[in-house]
């Protein structure tokens, strides 16, 4: 038995140690997005210092290898990499205190930063669980002297590991669990792994009764809320398949100002729980009066049918559900949590008349694409650091033109830089390639140096004015002159984005990187 045991050690722990790396690599960007955001900038900087780590890892191993005999190297190697795996959650409990404005500033040395906590929290866990392959690689050399085969097979599990590790995270881990409790798992399992080689078996029990212990004590500490400023109240914390999700109350005394939905460090609503009906954002207030208009040419208001993708806490479809009551109000939003929390705490019925979808926004029209079902389509699903770039290309146009009835329009929420509008501009000039009519809409004061909200209106008639004001005759929006337009795109040329070339992070970069509250 104890032979049997020595013939797969090497094996075992190669297989579990590129496994418990896969998992490390996906939760770290889950952690990182909370201080932030989610963005190909993000996950560029968790996949190269977890490579980077791996590397050093596998060099530094491989001289710890002839230098001294794997089997007294492995047994300290296994269990200090399962503690600095544990340390991550410590050095994210005090990040979590020490970076009380990450979810509402960012400046422009923020790559910068993100790099910075990334090498922080993940660089010497990956470098030590790196240093594993080439120890036991040498180590079942011992065992064996077919060179080939061994070091193939060894490879050969590293890989199938790190594949079952990706599955496992990604299909079933972080959907199910809290990050707390992955990581935790992680480090119990690497300290199991010590079990299997020479060393003092009491030693990893007692390191691994410690980081139970440990584990046990921060659950009762919350990373998560303690970001924020003294103005606000924490009401949820959690991550989703999707996103890290927080609701915030912010106060003034007893009195609840502004309730938020922040995913990935971003806020995504603002809801006025005192006043439904008060919409806090400028585009939501654009989307509502262009809606008013546009309802008031029908020759049926009733009859009117919308569709919003990008649910979120559903502020703006609840809004009009109470206001126009449509005949058919759907909304799309992927994530299945945040319809929970919108039913929690952003004051949507659980019996509502809307159509609420979970699903991809894309993956939904493309079931309905064959009817014309819809007079409005809201696109609510950018965010000014994170664009799902299936959705601003042609080809989706074309999609969501084959669901609007012919006098229909389509409403998208844009940020942007006006001065420089790369994206304002290239998703501009994309819903121009197909529909004849398409104008760039902003509030009565248009800030042209700094991040600013744009709703572009695109149809196939011309329907919306070039001024819009609300119930009361009040100034609401105003298209943006032929000759801005002309502007921007004489400054950033004729792109078109599609689906085989559509670089949005590189387009919206100029926004990531501007200062903002």
């Amino acid at each position: 038995m104890k032979t049997l045991i020595r013939k797969v050690t090497p094996h075992t722990v190669v297989f579990f140690g590129s496994m418990s790396i896969m998992i490390l690599e996906l939760v770290a960007s889950r952690i990182i997005a909370k201080y932030f955001g989610s963005s190909l900038y993000t996950w560029t900087g968790v996949i190269g210092v977890v490579l980077a780590g791996i590397s050093l890892g596998n060099y530094i191993g491989g001289r710890l290898a002839d230098r001294f005999k794997p089997s007294s190297v492995i047994f300290p190697l296994l269990l200090t990499s399962s503690g600095l795996v544990f340390l991550v959650l410590v050095l994210d409990l005090v990040l979590g205190s020490i970076m009380r404005d990450a979810a509402t500033i960012v400046t422009a040395v923020m790559v910068v930063r993100s790099l910075a906590v990334i090498v922080l929290l993940f660089f010497i866990p990956s470098t030590f669980l790196g240093m594993n392959a080439p120890i036991m690689a040498k180590y079942a050399l011992e065992l064996n002297l077919k060179v080939g085969t061994t070091v193939g097979s060894i490879y050969a599990v590293s890989s199938l590991g790190s594949i079952l590790g990706t599955f496992l995270a990604g299909f079933v881990l972080i959907p199910s669990f809290d990050i707390r409790i992955i990581i935790f798992i992680v480090s119990l399992v690497i300290a199991s792994l010590s079990f299997l080689v020479i060393g003092k078996k009491l030693v990893t029990v007692g390191v691994m009764a410690a980081i139970v212990v440990l584990f046990l004590v921060f659950q009762t500490a919350d990373p998560d809320g303690l970001i924020g400023t003294g103005d606000d109240e924490v009401l949820y914390s959690r991550h989703s398949q999707h996103a890290h999700i927080q609701v915030k109350d912010f106060k003034t005394g007893d009195r609840i100002d502004v309730r938020t939905l922040i995913m990935n460090g971003l806020q995504h609503n603002r809801h006025d729980p005192a006043n439904p009906d008060n919409l806090l954002y400028e585009y939501e207030r654009i989307f509502g009066a262009i809606t008013e208009y546009y309802i008031s040419t029908m020759r049926d208001p009733s009859s009117f049918t919308a569709l919003t993708l990008g649910g979120g806490a559903m502020t703006f479809p609840a809004y009009m559900e109470r206001r126009w009551d449509p005949r058919r109000n759907s909304v799309v939003e992927i994530d299945p949590r945040v319809v929970e929390l919108a039913f929690e705490y952003f004051d949507v019925p659980r019996d509502t008349e809307m159509n609420i979808v979970v699903a991809d926004a894309r993956a939904y029209v493309n079931t309905v694409r064959d009817e014309r079902t819809y007079d409005l389509i809201y696109l609510d699903a950018f965010s000014s650091f994170s664009i799902p770039y299936h959705l601003t290309t042609r080809q989706f146009a074309d999609e969501l033109d084959q669901i609007l009835v012919p006098d229909g329009v389509i409403m998208a929420n844009v940020i942007d830089i006006f001065s420089i509008g790369r994206f304002l501009n290239a998703y501009r000039n994309t819903l121009a390639a197909v529909f004849p009519h398409v104008r760039v809409y902003s509030g009565p004061a248009l800030p042209t140096t700094t991040r600013s909200t744009f709703v572009i209106v695109a149809s196939r008639t011309p329907i919306i004015p070039d001024t819009i004001r609300d119930t009361r005759g009040v100034l609401v929006a105003s298209t943006i002159s032929d000759e801005m337009l002309a502007d921007l795109v004489e400054r950033n040329g004729p792109l078109v984005l599609t689906d085989t070339y559509s670089p949005v992070e590189n387009l919206i970069a100029p926004v990531f990187l501007q200062a903002i509250n």
